[in-house]
């Protein structure tokens, strides 16, 4: 028979360990612009854990999922001519090879060919009228409302879209994020903030997670008592009650 405070509190170090992961996700990803932070979603250790103590149905504490927290980073200015940032919500629109990606990070460049392209992985950055070329040399200018202007004259308007849903996007690797099914609808930002010359940082707090982190080590080592505790226990009885006949 399957002891339920010990399987749960074994599920709470599995938990945690997920957690941290996330945390080492965060910090390492700190430094990459338009980076969102990450979380385990998980039911409540406690909860579950007084549950069992008092005998009642429980259900191991376990990931859920991962929640993105969508909460936008500070503005960098760079001065790049192709450095673009969001002073709005929603997300500059890539083509990625999943079909359309979603971004807000806005370090772009031009390859050889004029193609506007994300410098993390290389991908198209979209217009109104599909991906932006420009001229090599060319004067290119992007307003607020996202116009995008070669030499003067209107060529195309960024795209810059926001989910109906805030569950309708899920992320590839925390900077890019791609519809979740085929019914996610997305809608072009009725009011686009296009500034350039500025990125995106991350909304990684380091200090946040550095302390977050010790907390973490410290509902380990409580979980870990626990388990270790109710092992003991479990191991007394067996022996108090003697050979099985």
């Amino acid at each position: 028979m399957t002891d339920r405070i010990f399987e749960i509190g074994g599920a709470g170090l599995e938990s945690t360990d997920e957690r941290v992961r996330k945390l080492m996700d965060n910090l390492a990803e700190s430094p990459v612009p338009g980076y969102k932070k990450s979380e385990a979603v998980i039911s409540g250790f406690p909860l579950e854990l007084e549950q069992a103590t008092h005998k009642l149905s429980a259900v191991k504490p376990q990931v859920e999922g991962t929640y993105y927290d969508q909460t936008p980073g500070a503005l960098i200015k760079t001065d790049g001519k192709f450095d673009l940032a969001l002073g709005c919500a929603g997300f500059f629109v890539i083509e990625g090879p999943w079909g359309e990606g979603y971004t807000r990070d806005g370090r772009f460049q031009l390859d050889r060919d004029g193609r506007l392209l994300t410098v993390a992985g290389n991908f198209p950055v979209l217009g109104q009228s599909g991906p932006l070329v420009f001229s090599p040399g060319a004067n290119v200018e992007f307003d607020q409302n996202g116009a995008v202007r070669v030499d003067g004259v209107l060529v195309d308007r960024i795209r810059v879209v926001q989910p109906e849903q805030p569950q309708a996007l899920e992320s590839l690797n925390g900077s890019v994020f791609r519809k979740n099914n085929n019914h996610s609808v997305v809608i072009d930002a009725a009011s686009p903030r296009v500034v350039q010359g500025y990125v995106e940082s991350s909304n990684v707090n380091v200090i946040d997670q550095y302390m977050e982190m010790i907390y973490l080590e410290r509902i380990y080592s409580l979980d870990a008592k626990i388990v270790s505790s109710r092992d003991a226990n479990l191991t007394k009885a067996q022996s108090l009650a003697g050979p099985a006949q």
